[in-house]
């Protein structure tokens, strides 16, 4: 007969034997030639809604956590207020009037060279997961490649798919491994927010004082589109602060959502050693407004709609920290070819941000935001200020964003010269970018699917 010793010594030595054979079978991380690239692109994010840019709710835990080892920029602008131009601009480093796409039927000019076509050349293999609507194939970021899932159906449905990809190259027999490029996009902070799972949605509905009755709860987003619809009328008509104040919960509650699978996505890298051998980047195409001008969701070009996150943790965590320039979504893509040492286009109109990541020297240079809407409005912002311009009227409004983040006070009057200098830089950059303004092409007929998606969206009725 066996005594409790004899038992007690044979069961940690069948523990340690699976724990060996546990760390064997995970104690080789791929070998890539270069770093694999990821990118979690969550759609209308606005950067002050996350804990790790200084808001009070929490909605970004893991986010947040992502960011304490990665390069965090603190003022970066979209190069669009809405996804068609802002999304194109962060895959193609190139402004809305150059890479033509700047409204809902838009296609990509064909000149127009992708960040998934320059990896591709250089032997990354490529895939992408997005929400489909604005992001569906057909209107040209397919471009590259391989992959282009545009199924949709939220974050829920997208992160299977792309554990399962991720899971099918790790099975990979090729030694060494060839890189990635993965892009993952959802809808799932975009309107209608009260899509969002029930698990997510009202967790930050008892901070309010007052919710509002059902009759808006049970239909906010209709009620939201009637009040943005009728945005034109006199005096125009607001939510009042009950519904808006709901509306921000239900909202930070979307992002709290689709932090909760950001989180899952670090953990699956982690598993399969790929977190700290990869870039991963977290950034969005532009945020929404609750009526901080009047306006809501996203037509307007102010701070909440265009100041977006941009966060990139290198492999092992090189080179981070939080940056205080100003810089532009287009800045994104040749970062990322520069650290793969792969040549970044001639056509790029954004430039890396390596450099300034190093601590070497830095020219400050003005990040430019431009939308068709609301008698076509330009912005530009230096390293302190910011001019918005419209051009029919020509009337302008100048904020010094770092002081003013939601862009409240408008200084025309009292910081002339700085208005004055603002203005020939928007002017120069006009100059500059009708160098490359290539023909425009329209979408042809969309499909049933990619209709449902963009009524959904609110994109049509």
């Amino acid at each position: 007969m066996f005594g409790f010793t004899s038992i007690l010594r044979g069961r940690l030595l069948l523990v340690a034997m699976v724990l060996l054979s546990f760390a064997c079978s995970n104690s080789e991380a791929p070998d890539f030639q270069s770093p694999p690239i990821i990118i979690f692109d969550i759609d209308t994010l606005r950067a002050d809604h996350l804990g790790c840019y200084g808001y009070d709710r929490d909605t970004s835990p893991n986010i947040d956590t992502f960011a304490e080892s990665a390069a965090v920029f603190e003022w970066t602008f979209a190069q669009g207020p809405n996804t068609p131009p802002s999304q194109t601009s962060i895959l193609t480093s190139l402004y809305p009037s150059s890479h033509g796409r700047v409204v809902n039927n838009d296609v990509v000019a064909e000149e127009a060279e992708t960040l998934a076509e320059v990896l591709s050349s250089a032997g990354y293999r490529t895939a992408a997961f997005v929400d489909g609507g604005q992001m569906a194939a057909g209107f040209g970021l397919e471009q590259g490649f391989e992959i282009y899932d545009d199924d949709g159906g939220g974050i829920e449905k997208i992160w299977p798919k792309v554990s399962a990809w991720i899971d099918r190259g790790l099975q990979s027999s090729a030694k060494p491994p060839a890189p990635f490029l993965l892009l993952i996009h959802c809808y799932d902070v975009h309107s209608p927010y009260e899509i969002t799972p029930w698990r997510f949605r009202d967790r930050f509905v008892p901070d309010l004082s007052e919710v509002p009755p059902v009759s808006f709860s049970g239909r906010m987003s209709e009620v939201m589109a009637k009040t943005w619809k009728a945005r034109d009328e006199d005096p125009p008509p607001q939510l009042g602060p009950t519904k808006l104040e709901y509306a921000k919960a239900i909202y930070d509650g979307g992002i709290r959502h689709v932090d909760a699978r950001f989180g899952e996505m670090v953990r699956t890298l982690k598993e399969n050693r790929l977190f700290n051998q990869s870039i991963i980047v977290v950034i969005s195409d532009h945020g929404d407004s609750f009526q901080e001008h009047g306006a809501l969701f996203h037509e307007q070009i102010y701070s909440p709609v265009t100041r977006i996150p941009m966060i990139i943790r290198f492999p092992e965590s090189r080179l981070s920290g939080r940056l205080d320039p100003v810089v532009e979504s287009i800045d994104l893509m040749p970062t990322l070819l520069d650290y793969t040492a792969i040549a970044i286009p001639e056509t790029a109109q954004g430039r890396s941000l390596l450099p300034m990541l190093k601590g070497e020297e830095w020219t400050p240079k003005f990040a430019i935001t431009e939308s068709p809407y609301r008698g076509r409005r330009l912005g530009a912002a230096s390293e302190l200020f910011r001019l918005l311009l419209t051009k029919k009227p020509d009337e302008s409004e100048l904020f010094n964003y770092r002081e003013d983040p939601l862009e409240q006070r408008d200084l025309t009057r009292t910081h002339h010269d700085q208005t004055r200098d603002l203005r020939l830089a928007l002017e120069e950059w006009q100059e500059k970018v009708s160098a490359t303004q290539w023909k425009k092409s329209k979408a042809g007929p969309l499909d049933s699917r990619t209709l449902k998606q963009l009524k959904v969206l609110g994109y049509i009725d």
